[in-house]
């Protein structure tokens, strides 16, 4: 009996044994390095991007490069056992990293807030911390607002300067929509894009949401005061950038605050 129950153990253990958690990870942006750290991974990653500014503890991680530019050799001495990098970013470093037989892991761009959980999920599954996932996508819907307004105030949101502005493809426009807002950019069929001041005037939205430059510098822009937000002093400034600009967990609360001030909230 007692070999019997040998050989069943034996036969269960590649069944029950826990998927191997990757112990040298790099991350090449920084929403993967924010969610890499919510997942209580960090202790993981020898490698980030410049760019990676949050958690403080980010700061104490090598850099390889930015995610446009990622320095292929410092990436490839770190030796990890799996690289994290968007899709849409290092194509060519990447082939050049996979080449080299290193374990590139290419996640697609986030299009709208529900991609996120998508991809803490993909994380999650390859560093072995589905647990973690699961808890972190429920503490994350719980920050979004219950309900939404039947009429969205129409927001225009400069993130960053010349007139930069997320179209329909971009997450942002989906966070604007779960703040209550409408992107009055919402229908065109871009990621970002440069949208011309005459534009915005013509669409005239109920707020401006700056998460770049100044309130006082949008003031000055010509015939700026004719505009439904300026009346409503609903010109935002107060999000984080880039907590607001970044597809990883803190988005959401910075959700949570534009609608408080989308709406008066405190």
């Amino acid at each position: 009996m007692a070999k019997i129950k040998l050989l069943l153990c034996c036969c269960l253990l590649p069944v029950l044994a826990p998927a191997v958690q990757a112990r040298r990870v790099v991350s090449l942006m920084p929403s993967y390095t924010e969610i890499i750290f919510a997942l209580d991974a960090g202790s993981e990653l020898v490698g980030v991007t410049n760019f990676c500014t949050w958690p403080p503890a980010a700061a104490s991680v090598e850099k390889a490069g930015d995610y446009l530019r990622p320095n292929v050799e410092k990436v490839y001495s770190l030796k990890p056992d799996v690289v994290f990098t968007g899709a849409w970013a290092a194509a060519s470093s990447a082939k050049q990293l996979a080449g080299l037989g290193v374990k590139v892991v290419a996640l697609p761009e986030e299009k709208n807030v529900r991609d996120i959980f998508a991809t803490i999920r993909r994380i999650a599954a390859e560093l072995g911390r589905r647990p973690q996932a699961e808890k972190l996508e429920r503490s994350l819907k719980a920050l979004l607002p219950a309900a939404l307004p039947e009429k969205p105030l129409k927001v225009y949101m400069e993130a960053d300067t010349g007139g930069w502005t997320p179209g329909a493809d971009s997450f942002l426009t989906d966070a604007i929509r779960l703040a209550g807002g409408a992107n009055i950019f919402g229908k065109e069929k871009r990621g970002y894009f440069q949208a011309s001041w005459e534009e915005v005037l013509l669409l005239d939205p109920d707020a401006v949401i700056l998460l770049s430059g100044s309130r006082e510098e949008f003031l000055a822009r010509p015939m700026a005061g004719t505009l439904a937000a300026v009346r409503a002093g609903r010109i935002i400034t107060g999000l984080d950038r880039d907590a607001f600009s970044r597809p990883a967990p803190r988005l959401f609360s910075e959700i949570a605050r534009l609608k408080g001030f989308l709406y008066g909230q405190k």
